[in-house]
């Protein structure tokens, strides 16, 4: 599955989101109560990095058995390696973002605190929880250990996975805490098997081998005291510092870890709980039991061959899935390492190529147990009971989706419900039995399959050589009976050309072989019995020549040749012209429910089960008579138009699928291509469907309104695995499951529908059974003459009427059919005609009161004035397009868009947003000379929403042009004069405000840019001005500061009156 993108914000994920990501690489990595995280590759020139941003969404596949997960995108990284790499977490990880009201209690099962930790959510996210730990327990949520609310599910110390255990699972937006998440897997890695590197990693880091525990307290106040002081607080350890844990002999140096216990004893006045060294002493000892203290940590990694994917296992893949928390047997004693019971306590699922990459595995207790037997013996025993009271608490069985129970273990002697499973493992072989009501009946053996390979080998190597000794043999004994039972003539004729018909046929040879592989050919052999007896005339002898000729047949050792010469025997008896044997035995075949059924179950995988994909003739169309909607299908390409409905209309087609039911745990991908020719108004929307109980199996949309129109064709795959067994279901009305749609208006193009088994389509080629199915839809004619009428008709082989000529007795006619075709010279006195197609129209006249043209396709138009109306989709070449009043036109021919009135205008409005328009209006402009009548062209936007361009909402351009003069202005509370290239540095042109009264230029001063006015050899003429500052000092009050230091007080005394 290639994940699916979505916005940021998305809160429903049963659309299609942005699309599918092309990534060349894709891993979800899990760990037991640990992260979960994403990682992808996808190519730099991919049309989707440009949208990629931290915080959408993906969904994505993160195990053989947890699919369709939600992650968030947390880093995005380009680099020059023309690959961009994705990052993300699973959205289980928002709570690290989310917070817990604090101080609240909890008590009673692990269900009970998770529910009450759901209730104590602080944040924007709400989940859902579940837990079968009925062990009952209490705590408090402490923010001052829990920093945040998935600290408070695991972690620290108080969470509810440090007091009740167990094993997290995070399923989108709901926690599950499990007693065991994991199963015992039916299956081993081992080397030579599937094992392609193994890695053992022991570690005696972040380790402790005893605790050194204290308790604080406060003590009462000595009676009679009634001062306010409080008694110093009390702290107490053990006499002997520390307790050792039951690992400590396997290190050579105590390591040490201070534990406080001070939570653990109550405080109020009421019922204080006295801290002793005793109680201490019993909550170090159960604290390190709890956490395995000093238990040293022991990490395999694996990288193996994923067998469930592979040819070999297709049919018993399940028997290789291995998840999360599982318990692994692994063989690899060239390093060492063979435990049987490793559990699985990291993963990585390869979600592009559906299969688990690698595990990691912590032990839980075989690996110490190894570890310790040198040296340690006195040791081992205890360790060897701690690791059997661990397996023992280990659950026998699970329960599946079904409610079964699913057994790993020898099941008890309790009463078992039908359907349980009990899975037996045999050495290297597997087997698995279910519980028919009364006995664990096996259903499969790995052993028997290898034993019945080996026999079928040999066996079909002797058919090989036996089989046209006995198609002979079969040929006469079936002659012997044809001639017996009288029923045929010239019988060796029409055997020998049928049979050479048959012989000469790969496709039904081939599709036989491939049934016959998976169907009991005495229940066959019995149909073809029973079909003799029923159609031919009994003779005395009948009965003991078949019961010969079937027991011959029996004796076949190989079942393809018993079944291949059975339907040739068939076809020979229920034929009665070389032409009839094949028309009736392919109408039998396909008519057939059971063929029908399972026919979805033996094609390959390539094989496109849509009915006539390329052509799409076999179709039904839905809501197609109303008014304005167009949906026919051309040169294999379905249409769907629609134009000015007001309401909904579903207006769209239905296509047949090949299978009449599909089954759970099934992989199908759906691919088609498809063009948005004209926007639609709301959506356009594909499902696949069981019409008469309206019941959705897939479903999607295509496009809504924001999806722009475009003439090129793009390709839609969409992979699912069936969650139930889903029936498609007979439609009394001939809707058929795969439903294309358009909600409203717009108009959309459609084909190459392909739907195979399998997580790839392939490129599109048409279904293998599409002759056959033509071959289901031969046609005959019938014709009925009674008194005063006449009829023909032709009727397909279910006995629908195509269509038919009808002439009563009551002077009316009648012909019925999908398409009339009438040449040459025809006259029609008077005609209704509900809906035309006109190539050409030549008429005197036309009248009437309504011509509705959504349903005529014109190729020559010539009007000389329509008055009314909409145009919709059309394009227009040439000529003139002009407003009713004049005041505006388009010239097509010479490009010319001409306003011929004042106020003229383009506005964009956009709620919450400025105004933007661009306006061409009449205005007087003041002048040196005068108010003058002049051109005012603006162009700009207004925060008060109108197109107003002199207020302090307005920003803008605005140009003035009279007779004799023009001005320019640009207006703003900022204008910046500045240019884009790498010294950028603008002036900035600052209006004053309520805060500053000044209108200041001001240069900005940016990338070591100097600003200047005028130069040495483009000097400025004159500077008028009031002040002039030099670093800060009025340059004024220093010429007066030097002239008085020179005594020089000027004329008149001037410099007296500088201030």
């Amino acid at each position: 599955m290639r994940p699916i993108l979505f916005n940021k914000n998305e809160q429903s994920f049963d659309t299609y989101g942005l699309g599918e990501l092309n990534v060349t690489k894709g891993t979800a990595t899990r760990e037991r109560n640990g992260n979960y995280t994403l990682y992808a590759e996808i190519p730099v020139n991919d049309p989707m990095v440009s949208i990629l941003k931290k915080e959408m969404k993906l969904k994505a596949d993160a195990g053989l058995r947890t699919k369709n997960q939600t992650f968030e995108i947390s880093r995005v990284v380009k680099d020059s390696s023309n690959i961009v790499k994705i990052y993300g977490q699973h959205i289980s990880h928002k709570l690290e973002y989310m917070a817990l009201r604090n101080a609240t209690a909890f008590a009673g099962s692990a269900y009970s605190a998770l529910a009450v930790w759901k209730g104590a959510l602080i944040g924007d996210l709400t989940f859902d929880v579940w837990s079968d730990i009925q062990t009952t327990a209490k705590g408090v949520f402490d923010i001052s250990k829990m920093e945040n609310a998935r600290l408070a599910l695991g972690g620290v110390e108080g969470s509810i996975l440090d007091i009740y255990g167990g094993e997290y699972e995070f399923d989108n937006m709901t926690v599950r805490l499990h007693k065991q998440l994991g199963r015992t897997a039916p299956t081993v890695l081992e080397y030579g098997r599937n094992i392609l590197s193994a890695e053992s990693d022991e570690t005696i880091e972040s380790s402790y081998t005893s605790v050194l525990p204290f308790a604080t307290y406060t003590p009462d106040k000595p009676e009679g005291d009634t001062s306010d002081s409080q008694p110093d607080p009390v702290t107490v350890t053990l006499p002997e510092d520390y307790v050792d844990s039951k690992y400590k002999a396997l290190y050579a140096h105590r390591r040490i870890k201070v534990v406080d216990f001070s939570s653990e004893f109550k405080s109020d006045s009421k019922n204080k709980d006295i801290p002793t060294a005793d109680k201490l002493r019993k909550l170090a000892t159960d604290y390190m039991e709890r956490n395995a203290i000093g238990k040293p940590k022991i990490n395999t990694k694996i990288e193996y061959v994923d067998l469930a994917k592979t040819l070999d296992y297709a049919d018993r893949g399940w028997i290789e899935e291995v998840e999360l928390c599982d318990i692994v047997p692994v063989y690899y004693p060239q390093i060492g390492l063979t435990d049987e019971t490793l559990e699985i306590t990291t993963i990585t699922y390869d979600f592009v190529n559906e299969r688990n990459e690698s595990v990691e595995f912590g032990d839980i207790g075989t690996n110490v147990r190894a570890t310790m037997q040198s040296g340690l013996a006195g040791k081992v025993d205890d360790i060897a009971k701690a690791q059997q009271n661990f397996e023992n608490s280990l659950p026998d069985y699970l329960l599946n989706a079904q409610g079964n129970k699913v057994w790993y273990n020898q099941p008890d002697d309790k009463e078992h419900k039908v359907g349980d499973i009990w899975f037996e493992k045999n050495g290297i072989y597997d087997r698995m039995y279910v519980w028919n009501g009364e006995m664990w009946e096996k259903r499969i053996d790995t052993e028997d399959i290898d034993k019945v390979k080996k026999e079928f080998d040999k066996q079909l190597e002797q058919a090989n050589q036996s089989t046209a000794i006995e198609i002979e043999k079969a040929n006469a004994k079936a002659n012997e009976a044809l001639a017996k039972a009288g029923t045929i003539p010239d019988t060796p004729t029409l055997s020998e050309q049928i049979k050479q018909q048959i012989l000469s046929s790969p496709d039904l040879n081939r599709k036989v072989t491939e049934t016959l592989n998976q169907t009991d050919s005495g229940v066959i052999y019995n149909k073809i019995y029973q079909n003799i007896k029923t159609d031919f005339v009994e003779q005395n002898d009948i009965n003991q020549v078949l019961t010969s000729f079937s027991d011959e047949l029996q004796a076949q050792v190989v079942e393809f040749n018993k079944l291949t010469e059975s339907n040739k025997l068939y076809e020979r008896i229920i034929g009665t012209s070389e032409t009839d044997a094949p028309d009736r035995l392919s109408r039998l075949v396909m008519s057939s429910d059971i063929f029908q059924t399972e026919v979805g179950k033996y094609v390959t995988d390539d094989n496109n089960l849509i009915v006539n994909s390329m052509t799409m003739e076999t179709n039904t169309l839905v809501n197609a008579s109303r008014k304005g909607v167009d949906i026919f299908v051309k040169d294999g390409i379905f249409t769907i138009k629609a134009q000015g409905l007001t309401s909904y209309n579903f207006s769209g087609f239905t296509l047949p699928i090949y299978v009449k039911k599909i089954y759970h745990g099934e992989t199908y991908t759906l691919g088609f291509k498809y063009r948005i020719r004209q926007k639609v108004d709301t959506n356009f929307v594909f499902t696949v469907k069981n019409h008469v109980a309206n019941k959705m199996l897939l479903s999607a949309d295509m496009a809504n309104a924001n999806t722009p129109a475009s003439d090129e064709w793009q390709e839609f795959q969409r992979t699912f695995t069936v969650g139930e067994d889903f029936a498609f279901g007979e439609d009394p009305q001939g809707r058929y499951p795969f439903y294309i749609y358009m909600a409203k208006n717009g108009w959309i193009e459609f084909k190459e529908p392909i739907l195979v088994r399998g997580s790839r389509t392939g490129p599109y080629k048409p279904s293998q059974f599409d002759d056959a199915f033509a071959e289901t839809k031969a046609v005959r004619t019938q014709m009925t003459q009674l008194a005063g009428s006449w009829a023909v008709k032709n009727l397909n082989s279910n006995g629908d009427v195509l269509n038919s000529i009808n002439v009563l007795a009551d002077s009316t006619n009648r012909i019925d059919g999908r398409l009339t075709h009438i040449t040459g010279q025809t006259v029609i006195d008077e005609a209704v005609i509900d809906g035309a197609s006109i190539k050409s129209l030549s008429a005197s006249k036309i009248s009437g009161g309504e011509a509705d043209f959504a349903k005529m396709s014109v190729v020559n138009f010539d009007a000389k004035n329509v008055t009314s109306g909409t145009f919709t989709g059309l394009t227009f070449r040439g000529g003139l397009i002009e407003g009713l009043n004049g005041k505006m036109n388009i010239d097509l021919q010479n490009s010319q868009i001409n306003i011929l009135d004042n106020d003229a205008g383009i506005t964009r409005q956009k709620g919450g947003f400025p105004l933007q328009f661009i306006r061409m209006i009449n205005d007087d402009q003041i002048t040196n000379r005068g108010i003058k009548e002049s051109t005012l062209t603006i162009i700009g936007s207004n925060r008060d929403g109108t197109g107003v361009s002199h207020n302090s909402g307005f920003a803008g351009f605005r140009t003035y042009n009279s007779a004799t003069d023009s001005l320019s202005e640009i207006v703003g509370d900022q204008v910046l004069i500045m240019t884009n290239n790498s010294k950028r540095s603008p002036w900035i042109f600052k209006a004053a405000d309520y805060t500053d009264n000044h209108h200041r230029l001001i240069p900005s001063n940016e990338n070591g840019t100097r600003h200047s006015i005028g130069r040495s050899d483009r000097r400025l003429s004159e500077i008028h001005v009031d002040e002039i500052y030099i670093n800060g000092v009025r340059l004024k009050m220093a010429l007066k500061d030097m002239l008085n230091r020179m005594g020089y007080r000027g004329t008149g005394n001037w410099g007296d009156n500088v201030n």
